[in-house]
């Protein structure tokens, strides 16, 4: 399931409505023995679930042979290939964070002929913006403003247009328990405070140093680790070498540099200054572009009709990351199976595929098509109804199984009923039928966005997602194929087969209706809950000293923010910087304020909006009541918005 939303169990409380359950049997019967097969079906989740596949991350090789195990499935099971140029793929790319590219990489100085390498000399932190930048240095100490502690790095230096050489962490305490050089660094020791401070000063670019004297410290640069890539800070940050600063700092008559940083920790007084040095960076930083590819196949109608229901199911997950997002500084590469997210509904379809394959007098085309990219944004399924491979206004539903393997939580919840007229009687048929208890949800907010089904419902399409329920193994490793509950997911199986036949068989309809938004109900959503952005809500200040940073959290953020926008942003892959309003709730500030949906968010108050993260980081800047100036493009104009902000409700469940 796609992590961009905050899709924890509280959601799962919204709404709840069940549905009676009394129905007369359909005039065409099921074959008397079971037409899907638990172990059958387990064996697929197996194999998609299976080490070798490394987790399915989109665009790596382990991913691919899922899509290779899906196309000979659905072959076996009689269908067409419905992809590009009568192949079983619809390709496309996918922006998954940056790349180095060494050769491009370029860190040098006028009149010094040191030829620095790139990650032995120097290197960029996965991080940093990607520009090419040429300047003056400047040394500015730690490269921190702290006024509650009577510290400011940038007292008197002038930093506009300038690259500063600054130390990492933060000057050192007396009191290990200080919120302020203690122990445990505070906020001001974070690389994105740092450069987001150096930007507001005017800095073009940040080198950043191990501080020599700091104990236990050594000189080892940072990994350009792809896990991190995904969030950009607003200017290029490096890090460099003690030898490679000792150079610099030497050649700028500054002394040594654990002198300078002796002094600045002792007397805790501004040493910046001009350092009379021209720098050129090239960081070698690209975006990283992999090939995804959706596998589709057809089953074609008897009724002469182009007339198609969709059957859908994401197969990428997470990949070969670390547990929990690297919680507490463990960045140990754990692979991430995701048996239930989603190796239970690519099963599904799969085992779905295989019953309908032997269907004869449906009338409409089913279209199966299982979606890569989906846990970076629902990139698969927005690819297909941009660029589908048949025509959009003859697709007359759309059904997603993602999550299917928990039955046994009894938390069974069918999304999107009241997208159809005819959804709540074809359902109630099938239930009874199949012997399924669920819980029905017509509304749109809360989870409904969460899946691939929301990029179909957007073109007027209805939807079903059926869903088994969020559990404590979702997106851990922990979430393996031995939790699966095989037997109950052939009884969801069992009651969608009869749904699928019924909506298939239908002369018209099923009957569009728009959904409520949800107003203040729609969860607002965060960073795509993927393990880097995880491991950056984990290293966060500690709750009782607003001060105090998680340990090792010096690529974190606070925590949640204390207002809402009133927005649901969109995650396909782009481009452009900025953050898309893909819905403006009904009753939220961005609405009062007169936000569009598909307005493109660029600045909010002084912080400029690249990414998910930095929008996410300038809502926690921000306090209830305050009214703000949120730049959008609209029509590629921009357009200022003042933005009254509302708190933010507490997330359901919690106190």
């Amino acid at each position: 399931m796609k992590k961009r939303l905050p899709r924890f169990a509280f959601v799962l409380l919204a709404l709840w409505a069940a549905w009676p359950a009394t129905a007369q049997e359909p005039a065409s019967q099921p074959a008397a023995r079971p037409l899907f097969d638990a172990d059958k079906y387990l064996a697929h989740v197996k194999y998609l679930a299976s080490d070798e596949l490394e987790g399915r991350l989109t665009g790596t090789p382990g991913c691919d042979l899922a899509a290779e195990y899906i196309a000979r499935q659905f072959a076996e099971a009689g269908l067409k290939p419905a992809g590009d140029d009568g192949s079983w793929f619809q390709h496309f790319a996918v922006t998954r964070g940056k790349q180095l590219v060494d050769d491009d990489a370029l860190l040098e100085v006028d009149g010094l002929d040191h030829k620095w390498q790139v990650r032995k000399d120097w290197i960029p932190l996965p991080f940093t913006s990607l520009e090419d930048v040429d300047g003056p240095l400047a040394f500015a100490g730690y490269g921190i403003k702290a006024e509650a502690h009577d510290y400011d790095d940038y007292a008197a230096l002038d930093a506009t247009g300038k690259i500063l050489l600054m130390f990492r962490y933060e000057p050192p305490a007396d009191d290990p328990n200080a919120d302020f050089g203690g122990q445990t660094p505070s906020r001001h020791s974070m690389f994105i405070r740092k450069a987001e401070l150096a930007a507001k000063q005017g800095a073009k670019a940040v080198l950043i140093v191990n501080p020599p004297k700091r104990a236990g410290l050594d000189d080892k640069l940072y990994a350009f680790d792809e896990f991190f890539t995904d969030q950009t800070y607003e200017l290029p940050i490096v890090h460099v070498t003690r030898e490679l600063a000792e150079v610099l700092v030497k050649k700028a008559g500054l002394g040594k540099l654990a002198s300078v940083q002796d002094q600045l920790d002792r007397e805790r007084k501004p040493l910046s200054a001009d350092m009379n040095l021209t720098l050129h960076l090239k960081t070698g930083v690209k975006s990283h572009q992999v090939d995804a590819k959706n596998v589709l196949g057809l089953l074609k109608g008897t009724g002469g009709t182009d007339e198609t229901i969709v059957l859908g199911a994401h197969y990428d997950h997470l990949g070969n990351v670390p547990a929990h997002g690297g919680r507490a500084g463990d960045l140990t590469r754990q692979i991430h199976n995701g048996a239930d997210d989603n190796a239970s509904g690519t099963a599904g379809v799969i085992e779905l595929a295989r019953a309908l394959g032997q269907e004869r007098g449906l009338r409409r085309n089913i279209l199966l098509i299982t979606f890569s990219g989906e846990e970076l944004g629902l990139l698969g399924s927005e690819h297909f109804v941009t660029h589908p491979t048949l025509a959009l206004k003859n697709i007359r539903a759309m059904v997603n199984f993602d999550m299917i393997g928990r039955l046994n939580q009894h938390k069974f919840t069918i999304y999107g009923v009241g997208s159809g007229k005819e959804f709540v009687e074809l359902l109630r048929q099938a239930a009874e039928q199949a012997g399924v208890e669920y819980r029905a949800l017509s509304g749109g907010g809360g989870m409904f966005g969460a899946s691939d089904h929301s990029s179909f419902y957007s073109h007027d399409i209805p939807v079903l997602f059926p869903f088994t329920g969020v559990h404590k193994q979702y997106h851990q490793p922990e979430d393996d194929w031995e939790l699966i509950d095989a037997a109950g997911a052939t009884r969801v199986l069992t009651m969608f087969h009869e749904t699928v036949r019924a909506l298939a068989s239908l002369e018209t309809g099923p009957t569009f209706v728009t959904l409520p938004k949800g107003g203040e109900e729609e969860e607002e959503e965060e960073p795509p809950i993927k393990p880097a952005a995880e491991h950056a809500k984990e290293a966060q200040a500690d709750a009782a000293k607003p001060e105090k940073s998680h340990t090792g959290g010096e690529i974190g953020r606070r925590g949640r923010p204390q207002v809402r926008l009133g927005i649901a942003p969109e995650y396909s892959a782009t481009s452009q910087p900025g953050v898309v309003a893909a819905t403006v709730a009904d009753g939220g500030a961005a609405k009062a304020a007169g936000m569009l949906e598909g307005d493109r968010i660029i600045r909010i108050g002084e912080h400029p909006i690249k990414d998910m993260y930095g929008y996410m980081e300038a809502m926690r800047e921000a306090e209830p009541g305050q009214t703000l100036e949120v730049v959008v493009v609209r029509k590629d104009e921009e357009v200022t918005l003042k933005v009254k902000l509302k708190e933010a409700t507490k997330p359901r469940g919690q106190e």
